[in-house]
């Protein structure tokens, strides 16, 4: 479960007739349990619609997506999981993964971070912006999956400089059953640059030649799934 690096914002903007956006909340948990499934499904609508109009890169998109059947573990700072379970484009939220489907990744978030993004995002809007909808149903890639092959990887990514908060950190590990406490590898990088790769002024790649994506440790297998993906987009 990963999203897809490419900006989403390229498929272009297409509103799903008669979509109603759900109540909107800054709490991490209440917002993972409920307004994220809700946005990924509207998501796969978006793509479906767009699909059907023979959009081609929306019908690989939603390939992707709804290849997937696989599990991810949130951990809020302390408060019990929240699994995230997606099944061949449906997502579902609970204690538990779904039935027949695997989690396949963990991570623990700071949940002053989450809830200062939501709460960005309530002030703009962004949630009823269907590419934020579409960018939330690409958190599925049967790409990456496959490119994981079943490999774990765990990481420790450090955004400096966040406003209001200073520095946060946050821990993802797949196919492994929980975020160990030491990483494969750790990665570091300014929240301004970080916006700039958002806005599109930027690449990952292009941070990380210039020495402002500091990675450390065995970043291999991350190098060589973006080299991957990269190399051969939707």
């Amino acid at each position: 479960m990963v999203a897809d690096s490419e900006p989403f914002r390229q498929l272009g903007a297409t509103h799903v007739l008669g979509y109603t956006p759900p109540p909107m909340t800054i709490q991490p948990i209440e917002f993972l349990r409920d307004t994220f499934p809700k946005l990924f499904t509207r998501g796969v609508e978006v793509l479906e619609v767009r699909a059907s109009g023979g959009d081609e890169r929306a019908q690989r998109i939603l390939a992707d997506v709804k290849g997937v059947i696989g599990a991810v573990r949130l951990e809020v700072d302390d408060h019990p999981p929240i699994v995230l379970s997606g099944n061949a484009g449906s997502l579902t939220s609970g204690e538990e993964p779904a039935a027949g489907v695997p989690v396949r990744a963990v991570a623990k978030i700071p949940g002053d971070a989450v809830q200062l993004l939501l709460g960005e995002a309530l002030k703009s809007g962004a949630l009823e912006d269907d590419e934020v909808a579409v960018g939330a149903a690409q958190t599925a890639s049967k790409r990456f999956e496959d490119a994981l092959a079943g490999q774990p990887m765990t990481l420790e990514a450090t955004v400096k400089g966040v406003p209001e908060l200073g520095d946060v950190v946050l821990r993802v590990a797949f196919n492994v059953p929980e975020v160990p406490a030491e990483p494969a590898f750790t990665a570091e990088f300014q929240f301004s640059d970080l916006e700039a790769v958002q806005r599109g002024e930027v690449t990952a790649q292009e941070l990380f030649l210039g020495g402002k994506l500091k990675m450390e440790g065995d970043y291999s297998l991350a190098l060589q799934i973006s080299m991957q993906l990269l190399t051969n987009p939707l």
